[in-house]
């Protein structure tokens, strides 16, 4: 029984007096109230308290959906802002990308609010249904690839979205049950590289609403743009034009047909209705449209004239009539293009703006485009009429073009005068401030275009004059150009470009040249093909540079008539001849600039080009290829090339800061940053020049091969001449990862002088101060790769090297390490200037520490062994093995004050019972800690043949050995003795008896120093191999020669590994 129930049963069943039931009725108005209360708190709270969940949820959900990043902000949830509907706003979202449009947002906006079906939302077993929509700021930026891949094809294949979503339950579906939608402040740009279109729309208001939960059903919206601009084929037929439209579509969705009912378009004043449906059965678009203008208003056809629609139009006055009719009609698909035609037509335009003395008379216009089929070799434009009257002047023109693919057919004229002036005065012209001139047209074309490539000529008829004179044209942020003359003669063989000659701003330009089939521009399959020859004086090209915007711009959105001057200029076949006294640009003024060369389809053959940039002269000769490709359209730049220069100063182009080799200090601003190595070039170069200069580097002779590919430059062989040497080096340097740019190289240097490679290089200096203290010249053959900086110069940490280096009749002076030990050991000579002849040391750095391996040199009478480590920061830790004469030591103990090296010694060897009167040398090890200006030096005596920690057990061995030997000597002298008395057939056991004598002899021997001496023979043995144990794990010469010899600078690995 339900609880209404039993309540009514409770009442009528107790005889209870009024007071009483009044006392029950109260509690239970009570508690229905505590319990609204609580239900009021938890649909406040509830929202709130699981917040972050539903926002993690989302987010997860969204993403494994889509083969992007779909990103955003807060999130509001409600149930009183459209009661009985649940209210869910999303903030600050984007859907952005992945390659090949990473970085690109495909959708964002400022919010998104959704209205819910309350149940559809709390019960889990129901799809969530959407009651409406509305996006505040929304920016659409759809790119569709030359591929027909497009940014707007994010969906997952349905079979990985479903394993994806597998695990969660519930909230499955979502059901469209729109009642209305609106979008406010939007923004839209549709960028279609594989059409060559582009749309750009601004101040987009869109409301529209329906019964979307029936499958036929009426749409009724209502659109406003605030500017719009359309593109295609490289031409814009709308500059943000204003637009409204008013339109009720019926849609049916089974069979995916859409069908206009009501509908009004207007374009600034220009308006069009249309009729007809759209049917999208499967993958085609099938098209049924017709359109038209309802009003014969020449003044509203006139809005849509580029600069015409100015503000207060509505005072312009105009006089004519104009028609325009359309038809769209077939299928459109991936290989099918609907047949279309358009029809318009002007009579007796008349119009006169306000404040302008002179009125364009006599408009008259007839204009048809008509493409009956998908081949547009069909197509034909004919223009049969277009005239119009300035200030008196009449002038006409009639154009016809047909099969424009196959073979193009024109027929054309123009014939009249147009006094520049005179259209200043009639025709508004925001920011020019200055507008003269007289264009001067009789012409005639009447053929084809095979009909020149054959070179029938009497069958082509062309002839007559375009030429311009007097121009001066001058507007607000540009510089004024001034046109003296230019001249164009048409014949049947070529159009000549008899004379151009004009001042633009502060450039003077003089050409000349032709083009041999001039209806090749007609077809998208045929090239244009001519000559061009060009001289200036002096030409500044950074008045013709764009401002760069403050503003930030997606590097991904594309001009809308990028795509289709691409394609223009890749079907060019040119000839070039330039030369330019001076050329300008940025800071760089080039004296004596020339280019000389071929340029067809998207490759340039380089006969020749060169100039002198403040002292630095070039030239470049060769071929690249993709050049428009690279330019236009992401593809790869390639290339053979060779460059040479007598004097190049890579320093002139560098700022200021920049020309300098310090080291930046902690914390300092770098004086310049990586230089990336641009994707998508594969060049190959070979470089000779005179002279190099870099910072503070100056090379002869340079000369080389060179690669740019895969974001890095690569050096093979390069020679040059510096440092007092020859250097021939190979090795990469590589920006895949522009965070840790990384390099590799392997040098051979000969003959380097230490002085300069010290000043010079910073790293060297770092590396190994010792070159500071030395004079002289040295080879070197590494390998050394690491990680750069932002400001271009090794990360010291990380570099790590490989190889040796050779000195040549080297001096070392004042160096603190040697000072220390001369004074240690007191040899004056250890602290002047000492000879370093023809030592060859191996090396290796890792991760920024320098390891010397051992070598053997000789200073004077003082035999050494050197190794040890050097730290960038600057901690030395060297070991040196010296022998050193005791007559040396002897010779400079010389005054009490004096011999405090050989009493130093004498002491060490007290303490280990050695008498030093018994050799000829002391062998002892003198370690180096610390800073190399301030070197820690201690001494130890080592044994008789140099070896640390063994110098007792290697003297016991050394007097085990000779008593052994000189007892042995003896026994086989008494036994040769009694051999030779015995007779013959004794011979034999005199030779064992002997043999066995000097085994007793030298054991005896061994045995009578180990008692004197006890277990310290077997402990220093122990303690000698230790050391030999420890020493084998390092890297070998050997070693180090077999990396020399195989290092490719063409397998290099990222970060210089």
């Amino acid at each position: 029984m339900h609880q209404p129930q039993l309540l009514t049963v409770y009442f009528v069943a107790q005889p209870t007096s009024n007071h009483t039931n009044m006392k029950i009725a109260k509690k239970l108005l009570l508690g229905l109230g505590i319990l609204i209360a609580l239900l009021l708190a938890l649909a406040i709270i509830l929202p709130v308290v699981y917040k972050d969940e539903i926002i993690a949820l989302v987010k997860a959900e969204a993403n494994k959906a889509v083969n992007a990043e779909i990103a955003f902000g807060d999130v509001g949830l409600s149930l009183f802002k459209d009661f009985p509907n649940f209210s869910l706003s999303v903030s600050d979202f984007s859907v952005t990308g992945k390659a090949p449009f990473e970085g690109v947002a495909l959708a964002k906006g400022k919010t998104a609010a959704f209205s819910l079906d309350l149940m559809s939302v709390i019960k889990a077993d129901r799809p969530v249904s959407v009651k409406s929509i509305s996006l505040e700021a929304p920016a659409l930026h759809v790119i569709v690839l030359k591929n027909g891949q497009a940014n707007y094809d994010i969906a997952l294949p349905s079979d990985a979205v479903a394993e994806e979503a597998a695990p969660t339950e519930g909230y499955g579906n979502l059901v469209i049950n729109l009642d209305e939608y609106s979008i406010t402040d939007g923004s839209l740009i549709y960028d279609d590289h594989s059409l060559d279109a582009y749309v750009s729309l601004s101040g987009l208001n869109h409301n529209g609403n329906g019964n979307f939960t029936i499958d036929v059903y009426d749409l009724d919206t209502h659109t406003d743009i605030g500017a719009l601009t359309v593109s295609y084929g490289g031409i814009t037929y709308l500059n943000e034009a204003r637009a409204s439209l008013d339109a009720i579509f019926n849609i049916d969705q089974p069979n995916a047909v859409y069908t206009l009912k009501d509908n009004k378009l207007t374009l600034n004043e220009l308006q069009i209705v249309a009729d007809g449906k759209i049917a999208m059965p499967g993958e085609d678009i099938d098209l049924d449209l017709s359109f038209s203008s309802p009003q014969n208003d020449f003044k509203r056809l006139l809005s849509m004239v580029p600069n015409a629609y100015i503000e207060g139009y509505e005072d312009v006055k105009a006089n004519g009539q104009f028609q325009l009719q359309g038809e769209v009609k077939g299928i459109y698909n991936d290989t099918s293009y609907p047949a279309f035609e358009l029809r318009a037509a002007v009579s007796d335009g008349q119009v006169q703006y306000p404040g302008l003395p002179a009125s364009i008379n006599d408009i008259n216009a007839r204009a048809t485009v008509n493409s009956p089929s998908s081949d547009f070799d069909d197509l034909v434009v004919d223009v049969t009429r277009f005239g119009l009257s300035l200030a008196g002047s009449p002038f006409n023109a009639s154009f016809r073009l047909s099969t424009p693919m196959s073979d193009p057919a024109l027929q054309a004229t123009a014939k009249g005068k147009i006094v520049l002036e005179d259209l200043a005065r009639a025709f508004p012209m925001e920011g020019v401030e200055q507008l003269q001139g007289l264009i001067n047209a009789d012409l005639a074309i009447d053929t084809r275009l095979s009909f020149i490539e054959q070179e029938a000529y009497e069958q082509v008829n062309m002839s007559g004059n375009l030429d311009l004179s007097g121009m001066k044209y001058a507007a607000e942020d540009m510089p004024v150009v001034s046109i003296a003359e230019a001249s164009m003669a048409f014949s049947p063989q070529f159009v000549a470009l008899r004379s151009f000659d004009a001042q633009l701003g502060q450039s003077d330009i003089q050409a000349s040249g032709r083009i041999d089939n001039l209806l090749a521009y007609f077809s998208p399959d045929k090239t244009l093909k001519g000559s061009l020859r060009i001289r200036s004086n002096t030409f500044d090209a950074n008045e013709w540079m764009p401002a760069e915007s403050s503003e930030s711009t997606d590097a991904s959105a594309v001009a809308p008539d990028t795509t289709a001057s691409a394609e223009v200029f890749d079907r060019f076949d040119f000839i070039l001849d330039a030369a330019i006294g001076e050329l300008i640009y940025d800071s760089y003024r080039i004296k004596e600039a020339t280019a000389v060369g071929h340029m067809t389809s998207n490759m340039l053959q380089v006969e020749e080009l060169s100039g002198n940039l403040g002292g630095n002269d070039f030239l470049l000769r060769g071929t690249l290829t993709g050049i428009f490709g690279y330019l236009f359209d992401a593809g790869m730049l390639g290339g053979d090339i060779q460059f040479k220069s007598a004097n190049l100063n890579l320093n002139d182009f560098m700022g200021e800061e920049e020309a300098t080799a310090a080291v930046p200090a902690e914390g300092e601003e770098a004086a310049y940053s990586v230089i990336p190595v641009p994707p998508n070039i594969n060049i190959n170069a070979m470089a000779e020049i005179g002279r190099l200069q870099y910072t503070n580097i100056d090379l002869k002779k340079v000369s080389g091969h060179l690669v740019i590919a895969d974001e890095a430059v690569v050096l093979d062989q390069v020679k040059a001449n510096g440092l007092g040497g020859e250097m021939l080096m190979s090795g990469s340097y590589d920006t895949s990862d522009p965070e840790a740019p990384g390099f590799s190289f392997k040098y051979d240097l000969s003959g380097l002088d230490f002085q300069q490679a010290f000043t010079t290089l910073n790293t060297f200096e770092q590396l190994a101060p010792i070159g500071k203290y030395i004079d002289g010249k040295f080879n070197s053959t590494l390998l050394l790769n690491g990680v750069l900086g932002q400001d271009l110069y090794p990360k010291l940490s990380s570099i790590n090297a490989e190889g040796f280096l050779q000195t040549m009749n080297a001096v070392i002076e004042n160096f603190k390490p040697l000072q220390s030990v001369g004074e240690k050991l007191n040899v004056d000579y250890l602290r002047e200037r000492i000879p370093i002849k023809n030592s060859k040391n191996w090396f290796t750095i890792e991760n920024g520490t320098l390891a010397l391996q051992e070598f053997d040199t000789k200073v004077r009478d003082i035999a050494m062994t050197v190794g040890g480590t050097y730290s960038i920061t600057d901690f030395l830790n060297l070991k040196v093995k010296a022998t050193v004469p005791r007559k040396t030591l002897e010779k400079n103990a010389v005054g009490a004050a004096a011999n405090q090296g050989l009493r130093f010694l004498q002491s060490e060897a007290g303490k280990l019972g050695i008498n030093l009167a018994q050799g000829e040398n002391i062998n002892v090890l003198i370690n180096l800690t610390g800073a190399i200006t301030a070197p820690k030096t201690s001494l130890k005596l080592l044994g008789m043949d140099g070896e640390e920690d063994t110098s007792l057990g290697d003297q016991v061995k050394e007097q085990v050995r000779d008593e052994a030997k000189q007892k042995l000597e003896e026994g086989k002298q008494a036994a040769r003795d009694a051999a030779q008395q015995a007779a013959d057939s004794l011979r034999a056991e005199a030779q064992k008896r002997a043999e066995q004598a000097a085994k007793d002899a030298a054991a005896k021997a061994a045995e009578e120093l180990k008692k004197k001496l006890g277990n310290k023979v077997d402990s220093t043995a122990q303690q000698k191999i230790d050391s030999l144990l420890n020493q084998a794990g390092g890297k070998t010469a050997d070693d180090i020669k077999d990396k020399l010899e195989k290092f490719n600078p063409f397998k290099r690995k990222k970060n210089g590994n």
